[in-house]
């Protein structure tokens, strides 16, 4: 898989040798910090119960699935348990399926992870590994590709304030957003079709002749990746 470098004021990309030397080490320390389930649990004020109730919101998946990490186009690490956490923005590691702690993935601009069928790359916000987030790369193209950014956030109970209302409990409120990436340039996509085919106006006519033909939906991300992948090739 072609994945191309990002360069942008608000995201880059910065290719570490240093990192990918130690990469070669097998010695190198994937794992970042060892997560607690308690101590997240104390850190939104909720009870060991209340978060257990809500946590699996946090994930896109929230399963341990096996999947590979690579460093650059090497292959490092397999069979390796992962899933995103959407809200913390970071990927999550098991040892091994029997265990009952997890650790978060180093945030390296040079590792990539594939979890089942999803690829997953780290843009680094303004300079910084530690504040740059997970994109999932849904299209890898020519000229464009298409980045999805999950983003999870969490929602405090409130208590009803009338006989009338009912309390409302925690919970993890997930949001999809789609972003066009040219040369580094991320263009946030519209919800509104016609808006979104306006980013794509050197093309558009054979865009909506290409959507009409094949019945495609663009409020359907099968579909979306279909006519993003047919307007790269028309490039």
């Amino acid at each position: 898989m072609k994945l191309k470098n990002i360069f942008l004021t608000g995201f880059c990309i910065l290719i570490s040798y240093a990192a990918f030397s130690q990469a070669q080490n097998s010695n190198y320390d994937l794992y970042s910090r060892t997560i607690d389930i308690n101590q997240k649990s104390l850190a939104f004020g909720l009870t060991e119960a209340q978060f257990e109730a809500i946590k699996d919101e946090a994930y896109v998946n929230p399963l341990f699935v096996p999947g590979k990490i690579f460093q650059g186009d090497q292959l490092i690490r397999d069979n390796v348990l992962m899933r995103f956490n959407a809200y913390a923005d970071e990927i999550e590691i098991k040892k091994n399926s029997t265990a009952t702690n997890f650790s978060a993935l180093v945030k390296d601009p040079d590792i990539f992870v594939k979890i089942a069928n999803d690829v997953y790359v780290l843009v680094p916000f303004r300079g910084s590994n530690a504040n740059g987030g997970y994109f999932n790369v849904l299209s890898d193209g020519k000229t464009y590709d298409l980045y999805k950014k999950t983003t999870a956030v969490y929602r405090e109970p409130r208590k009803a304030r009338t006989t009338y209302d009912s309390d409302i409990p925690p919970s993890f409120d997930k949001t999809t957003t789609y972003y066009l990436v040219k040369d580094g340039t991320f263009l946030e996509m519209p919800n509104r079709k016609s808006k979104l085919l306006n980013m794509m106006s050197q093309k558009k006519d054979e865009i909506k002749d290409y959507i009409k033909q094949n019945k495609l939906d663009l409020d359907k991300e099968k579909d979306l990746i279909d006519v993003i992948s047919y307007f790269d090739s028309l490039l």
